[in-house]
C-alpha cells in the first residue's frame, strides 16, 4: 500500500490544518462573440487556517464589478481541505481552472478553465519564507515585500506571472475614475493595493501559518538598581506544544551591536535575559529544526517615554474663496477649525537625556539627511552662481547615453548653445518642450512700450539658427516642440537624461542667476510620462507662429 507520504506530496506543510479560504479575483471578458474567452486570473491568494480558526461562509454570489464594454472583476471566496487547496495553488499555468470548494460547488463558475501567465515561484518551491522588516518601525523607509497587512507567524510562497497586457482600467498609472474604481474594489475584496504591489497582478500566494507558534511577544522589565530583564514570550496555537525552536537575540546601542545570544525556547515558551543596565534595541530571529525561519524583526528600541496632547475644537469655521485669479473663478470651500491646548503630559521616562546622547541623535539624523539628499543629487545655487550651475546641467548632458529631454516653458535660442553643445555622442535622442512665453520679450526697455514684434519675431528666427548650427557640428536626433494651447501648457522645468529626471527651480535660461534648487526625483518615470503627453500635444517649432495678440501686451 502507498504510503500517506507519498500520496500527499503535501503533508509536511498540512500537517496540523485541515481547511485552507482562497481568495479569487479573475477578469471576466466582454462577450465579444457568441463564445466567450475564458476567465483570467487577476490574483489569488491561499490561507491556511490554523487550529481554532472558523471557516469562513461563501459569498451568495460573486462580487462583481462591472466596466461596460471592457468586461468586469470577479472575486470569491471559497473553502477547500488544506491538501487540495495546496494542490490547487501548484498547478500548471496552462491547466489551472477556478477552484473547487469542498460544498456546495456551482457548476457555471467552479472547476472552470482559468486562463493564466506562466508562473514562477519566489522564493523556489517547496521553500517558504517571511517577509523581511524594515528597521524603521513607521516602514517610511521602505514597504514589506509581502503585500498583506496581517502579518503574523507565517511564511509564504509567491507565484508571479510573467508580463502580460491587462484591460484599460487594471492600468497602473491610470488616472481615470474607472482605474480608481477597479483598484479601490481589489483592496476591499482581496486586501491587496495593486497599485503599490504591481508584481502580483496575474500571480497567486500562498500563506501558510506556522501551526504551533500563535504569537512572539517582546518586552523589558525595569530594575530599581538600574538592571533590565528582557523578556520574549511564545504562545502556541490551541492543542499544540512549542517543540524544536530556537531564538535569535540581538540587542545594539546606537548603530553598534552589542550582543547575539542564541538560546531554544522551552516548553512554557518563556525566554528570559538579564542584564546589568538599560538594553538600548533588540531585534529576534525565531527558527525551528525542520521549518526553518518564521519570523524575524529587525533592531528597535522599546517604547519608554510617550507624550500625550490634548487640543479642544472652540470654533468651526467655513471658508468659502475663488479657485483662481480669474473674475468669473469657480467657488472652492473648506472647514478649518480653531484649537486650543487643553492639556500635555508625558507619560515615562527617557532612558538617556544626557547632551553626549543628544549628540549622537543629531549627528545620526543628519546623516540620514545628507544621504537622502546625495542619493536625489540635491543641489543649491545662490545668487551669482551662474558657472556653477551651466556646468552642473552641461555634466548631466555630457553622461547622458541614450536620451535627453527638456522641459522648460522659456528655452530659447541661446540655451541650445548654453547646454547642447557639451553633448558628447550623436546616437542620444534630443526632445525639448518649450512654451509661446520663451518668444515674449520683457526685459525692461521692452516692459514700458509693450512687446516688441520685431524682437519676438527675432527670437523665434534666431532659436532656428541656432538649432541649425547644432545639427551642423551633430547627428542627435532633435526635435523641438512648442505648448501654446490648454491641453499641453507647463509650469514647471524639468530635465530627463536616460529616464532619470530632475527638476529645476528655475529656467535654464536664468538658473544661478537668483538662488534655485535642482533635484532628482525619485519616481520619475512617471513625471516623464506625463511630460511625453505634454509634448505630444505641442506643435513643432517650424509650425509654430507667434500670434498677433500676443504681440500686442505682456
Amino acid at each position: 500500500m502507498e504510503s500517506n507520504e507519498s500520496s500527499n506530496p503535501y503533508s509536511k506543510l498540512t500537517d496540523g490544518f485541515e481547511h485552507a479560504v482562497v481568495h479569487i479575483a479573475v477578469v471576466v471578458p466582454p462577450r465579444s462573440t457568441s463564445k466567450r474567452p475564458p476567465l483570467r486570473l487577476l490574483f489569488a491568494s491561499v490561507w491556511l487556517l490554523a487550529s481554532g480558526r472558523q471557516a469562513p461562509l461563501r459569498p451568495a454570489k460573486p462580487y462583481v464589478k462591472k466596466f461596460k464594454e471592457e468586461g468586469a472583476i470577479a472575486v470569491d471566496r471559497i473553502v477547500m481541505t488544506a491538501e487540495e487547496a495546496i494542490r490547487w495553488y501548484r498547478t500548471a499555468s496552462d491547466e489551472l481552472g477556478t477552484p473547487i470548494p469542498l460544498s456546495d460547488a456551482r457548476k457555471d463558475s467552479d472547476g472552470v478553465p482559468l486562463s493564466a501567465g506562466r508562473l514562477s515561484d519566489f522564493p523556489t518551491w517547496p521553500v517558504l519564507g517571511v517577509p523581511l522588516e524594515s528597521d524603521d518601525i513607521t516602514l517610511n523607509s521602505e514597504r514589506p515585500s509581502i503585500p498583506f497587512r496581517n502579518l503574523g507567524i507565517i511564511r509564504y510562497s509567491r507565484r508571479i506571472s510573467d508580463n502580460q497586457e491587462w484591460p484599460s482600467f487594471l492600468d497602473q498609472d491610470g488616472q481615470s475614475k474607472h482605474c480608481q474604481e477597479a483598484f479601490k474594489f481589489l483592496e476591499h475584496h482581496m486586501h491587496v493595493d495593486f497599485r503599490e504591489y504591481p508584481e502580483y497582478i496575474g500571480g497567486m500566494a500562498l500563506a501558510v501559518p506556522d501551526r504551533d507558534v500563535h504569537s512572539v511577544r517582546h518586552f523589558i522589565d525595569p530594575k530599581e538598581d538600574g538592571s533590565e530583564s528582557l523578556y520574549i514570550h511564545l504562545k502556541p496555537h490551541p492543542g499544540r506544544k512549542l517543540k524544536g525552536l530556537s531564538l535569535a537575540s540581538m540587542e545594539g546601542q546606537e548603530g553598534i551591536l552589542t550582543s547575539f545570544d542564541t538560546v531554544p525556547v522551552p516548553e512554557d515558551g518563556l525566554v528570559v535575559i538579564e542584564r546589568p543596565s538599560s538594553i538600548h534595541g533588540s531585534g529576534l530571529v525565531l527558527t525551528h529544526t525542520e521549518r526553518g525561519v518564521l519570523l524575524q524583526t529587525p533592531m528597535r528600541q522599546f517604547l519608554r517615554q510617550m507624550n500625550t496632547r490634548i487640543d479642544v475644537v472652540e470654533q468651526r469655521i467655513k471658508v468659502s474663496v475663488p479657485e483662481t485669479d480669474k473674475k468669473k473663478s469657480a467657488v472652492d470651500e473648506y472647514v478649518t477649525d480653531k484649537k486650543t491646548l487643553a492639556s500635555s503630559q508625558t507619560l515615562g521616562k527617557a532612558p538617556n537625556t544626557t547632551s553626549a546622547f543628544q549628540r549622537l541623535l543629531d549627528a545620526k539624523n543628519e546623516r540620514l539627511l545628507n544621504h537622502s539628499a546625495k542619493v536625489y543629487e540635491q543641489m543649491w545655487f545662490t545668487a551669482d552662481q551662474r558657472k556653477e550651475a551651466l556646468e552642473h546641467i552641461r555634466k548631466k548632458f555630457k553622461h547622458a547615453h541614450s536620451s535627453i529631454f527638456i522641459a522648460d516653458p522659456y528655452f530659447s535660442a541661446n540655451q541650445i548653445l548654453q547646454y547642447l553643445l557639451a553633448i558628447e555622442r550623436d546616437v542620444i535622442k534630443i526632445q525639448i518642450l518649450t512654451s509661446s512665453s520663451a518668444f515674449k520679450q520683457t526685459n525692461e526697455a521692452t516692459t514700458k512700450t509693450g512687446i516688441d514684434s520685431e524682437a519676438t519675431q527675432n527670437t523665434h528666427q534666431k532659436l532656428l539658427e541656432n538649432l541649425a548650427i547644432f545639427q551642423g557640428s551633430h547627428k542627435n536626433n532633435i526635435e523641438i516642440k512648442v505648448a501654446n494651447t490648454e491641453n499641453s501648457l507647463f509650469h514647471d522645468r524639468f530635465i530627463a537624461i536616460d529616464g532619470r529626471v530632475w527638476m529645476i527651480g528655475s529656467s535654464l535660461n536664468s538658473i544661478g542667476i537668483r538662488p534655485t534648487l535642482t533635484m532628482r526625483i525619485p519616481h520619475g518615470e512617471k513625471i516623464l510620462d506625463h511630460l511625453l503627453r505634454l509634448y505630444n500635444n505641442a506643435l513643432p517649432l517650424e509650425d509654430f507662429k507667434v500670434p498677433r495678440k500676443a504681440l500686442k501686451k505682456l
